[in-house]
């Protein structure tokens, strides 16, 4: 085993069948790695629950490639010159600027797209004051808006929802949807009271997949152990060891993408216990140091693993 993750199936699938059923206008998000469970895994389960007409995101062109008609694709990410990429017919691309039409134009393409509005997110996105010309020049080169999206960012009130949408409702055509995202159920039915002429849709990723991370764990296992004078040094940077104690070896490593979290400690825990990293992980593996006298790891012994999922590659995911 390298990099196992284990799903509680009938606890995850009661949550998305919840989420689906209580957000009205639901447009799944299966971009990147599908949230550590896999794009074909999260389209063929948005297929049983929604129907394969369903609407998903994604993220770029390329994660767009593979996701056949009749299922329509939002490219969450406007399309840029280095994209060397076909854009499939069941696209609705992303526009931000002038010159994102203009490399739309370039490719040929005919069809809808959505307009991204600017947010306090500080992204990308047409600022008010330029949007009715960029709708202007949509219009001029022959196409149609789908959707305006608002990507907010997370954990905003509904007087910060509110405050963002009193901008750009006025100025958005009412015949057009207002694709929302980092909204939830209660939230979009207030700003729907408050805004009750206006076509909303709400773009889920993480609330959908990862809303209870209960039914998820993480584990890799355990290579090797060795004991270890203090100031012997050890991995690819000669690390010297602070104390006499055990090298254990874990079998996951950036090429899962498991690294150091935010504030540089260690991901690996066992028995309750964070690790130490005697130097960052690589590829495949990582060495962590224990000391002398503390509760060490046996080879073979799995060992938790406290990463996002969306930043990691497991090589074996268990359904039980």
């Amino acid at each position: 085993m390298s990099l196992r993750l284990t799903v509680n199936e009938h606890a995850f699938r009661a949550h998305v069948a919840h989420v689906i059923g209580s957000t009205p206008g639901l447009i799944p998000v299966v971009k990147g790695n599908g949230y550590g469970l896999g794009r074909p895994f999260l389209l063929q389960l948005v297929s049983e629950l929604l129907g394969p007409a369903q609407a998903v995101a994604v993220g770029t062109v390329f994660e767009a490639q593979d996701i056949p008609a009749p299922t329509p694709v939002y490219i969450l990410t406007p399309i840029g010159e280095f994209d060397q990429a076909t854009i499939p017919v069941n696209a609705i691309p992303t526009v931000a600027t002038e010159r994102d039409l203009t490399v739309l134009q370039n490719k040929g393409w005919k069809s809808p797209v959505v307009v991204k509005l600017a947010s306090p997110m500080q992204r990308f996105g047409v600022e008010a004051s330029d949007f009715l010309a960029l709708v202007q020049r949509i219009s001029a080169a022959g196409l149609t808006i789908h959707s305006c999206s608002l990507h907010l960012p997370l954990h905003r009130t509904d007087e910060e929802i509110a405050e963002q949408l009193a901008i750009w409702i006025p100025l958005v055509p009412q015949c057009v949807t207002v694709s929302l995202s980092h909204v939830s159920a209660t939230q979009l039915a207030a700003q729907q009271e408050k805004f009750p002429d206006a076509l909303f849709e709400v773009r889920l990723g993480t609330a959908l997949w990862h809303g209870d991370k209960s039914f998820f764990s993480l584990h890799t296992e355990v290579l090797d152990v060795h004991s270890i004078a203090k100031e012997t040094t050890a991995g690819y940077h000669s690390t010297p060891a602070p104390a006499d104690g055990h090298i254990v070896v874990v079998a996951a490593g950036t090429a899962h993408g498991v690294a150091p979290l935010a504030n540089g400690s260690s991901p690996f825990h066992f028995q309750q216990q964070r690790l130490t990293l005697l130097e960052a992980p690589y590829m495949h593996s990582a060495m962590c140091f224990v000391p002398l006298g503390q509760s060490c790891p046996k080879i073979g012994d799995a060992i938790d693993v406290q990463r996002p999922l969306h930043s990691v590659t497991p090589d074996i995911t268990l359904w039980v």
